[in-house]
């Protein structure tokens, strides 16, 4: 028995039998559906289909047919559980489908994980990450009769399907700050790229008849070993590293209220004018004996008509949000860490205040949280106290954190923004020698006050990076 159902944008076809047992497959036309539906339930029919072997079958092939054949008590919880799983196996089986179906069940199961829990601190690229991509190459047939190509030109497209999927991993996961490092070692990174990839799976297949190798890579890098990369910069510049503080202010919305949209109707004008003017003259003729007399009748008339629209279009009202100030400890805790094993001197500035004075740290958040900046008497205050210390660097800057909002899933997803500068106290003023974002980071929770900590935990990591990264890049430190 053969049914159609739409899922995901897609139409799936299954097939079942008693005998035979049952299979599924999506098209994006529900024509080809119907065409393959009808063909299995032939073969079944007659005897002659029979099960595709293990190493054919794709992840979301047993996705599919496991929805379609596990009994429904176990199948609500599958569909949530498995949600990201078969979205990336469609896209696996799509793109990549020639790979070996241990990897890529690896690969749907690590997407399962994430999904599952997404309670603990989530954000793109915090951990490691798969990266696929594909290329095309053309090549020299290897020998006069012979149309394929070279063992050493499959080799090379491979590789640089591997880079290409390598280069996604940069473009997508890399600061501004960690590329400016990054380019600089390039080189070096590049030549002992399989150092910093945890797994790779490259493929490929043969265009004779163009003469062209089209070469798929799918690579998961390792983020443990890159950060190691560039913290060792920071290690190599020598000394004890610079002692450094961050004044870091946090907002959340807590209401939001969306603006309001008014379309106006264009206003018209219009105005007409018309003028008639008729004009009569008498003529009279005689002779000797006649007297003719006649009158000879002119009319003109004119209109002018003139007018003009204005269009107001539409007025939007602003939204309104109202904010309160968050706690920056997770923020804070993951600021020194990173900053510590980057081999600088990471100082809260609790202790500048205690032991150099300055303003309250309480005060010095809530006017960075709610204005953006300090006042021209805490800034004071504060510099000077930074200088009393002895520190080196102060990064100053605030977090934006939006309302959490009910995951797809599970749980809560939250979003911060990042934006800050980073002054250099070595000189009688302060020196911008670094911008801060914006950057944004995000993370989810099973509550929404935990959501709110976990995002504040990775804007930690984060803003931690991109300032080590700019300073290094500037050979600072």
């Amino acid at each position: 028995m053969a049914s159609l159902r739409k899922r995901n944008g897609l139409w799936q076809a299954q097939v079942r039998s008693v005998h035979a047992g049952a299979t599924s497959k999506s098209f994006h036309r529900k024509s080809d559906a119907e065409k393959w539906a009808i063909q299995q339930e032939a073969l079944m029919q007659t005897g002659q289909w029979a099960r595709n072997k293990p190493s054919d079958n794709t992840i979301k092939e047993m996705m599919e047919r496991y929805l379609a054949e596990a009994p429904p008590t176990k199948r609500g919880i599958a569909i949530r559980k498995t949600y990201l799983s078969v979205k990336i196996a469609v896209f696996v089986k799509e793109e990549f489908e020639p790979m070996s179906r241990r990897f890529l069940t690896i690969f749907a199961i690590f997407g399962s994980f994430v999904m599952v829990t997404n309670h603990q601190a989530m954000a793109s690229c915090s951990g490691d990450q798969p990266f696929f991509a594909s290329i095309s190459s053309s090549f020299t047939p290897k020998g006069f009769l012979s149309k394929k190509p070279k063992p050493e030109d499959i080799q090379k497209a491979e590789k640089q399907a591997v880079l290409a999927a390598w280069n996604k991993y940069v473009s997508s996961c890399m600061s501004a700050g960690r590329m400016q490092e990054y380019l600089s070692q390039e080189a070096t990174i590049l030549a002992n790229l399989n150092n910093y990839i945890v797994s790779k799976e490259a493929s490929h297949k043969i265009d004779e008849g163009n003469k062209i190798i089209k070469a798929k890579a799918l690579v998961t890098v390792s983020k443990t070993k890159i950060d190691s990369v560039f913290a060792q910069a920071s290690v190599n510049s020598g000394g004890d590293g610079a002692a450094i503080i961050w004044l870091f202010g946090a907002k959340q919305a807590y209401f939001t209220a969306e603006g309001d949209v008014t379309t106006y109707d264009p206003n018209v004008e219009k105005q007409s004018e018309s003028r008639n003017l008729q004009s009569s003259e008498i003529v009279s003729a005689q002779d000797d004996n006649t007297n003719v007399e006649a009158t000879l009748t002119e009319s003109n008339s004119s209109s002018a008509s003139s007018g003009q629209t204005t269009q107001r279009g539409t007025e939007r009202t602003e939204v309104i949000r109202d904010y309160r100030v968050v706690s920056t400890a997770e923020f804070n805790r993951n600021m020194t860490g990173v900053l510590s094993l980057a081999n600088y001197e990471a100082i809260d500035y609790v202790d500048v205040f205690n032991a150099c004075g300055g303003t309250e740290p309480e005060i010095v958040e809530e006017e960075l949280a709610l204005t953006g900046q300090m006042t021209r008497e805490t800034r004071k205050a504060v510099l000077a106290a930074a200088r009393e210390c002895e520190i080196g660097y102060v990064a100053i800057g605030t977090l934006d954190v939006n309302q959490p909002r009910k995951s797809n899933v599970e749980g809560y997803n939250v979003i911060v923004s990042i934006s800050g500068e980073v002054l250099s106290l070595a000189k009688r003023l302060p020196k911008k020698v670094a911008a801060i974002g914006p950057i944004q980071a995000q993370a989810g929770g099973p509550e929404d006050n935990t959501a709110v900590r976990n995002t504040l935990a990775i804007a930690g990591e984060a803003t931690a990076s991109e300032i080590v990264s700019r300073l290094n890049a500037k050979g600072l430190n």
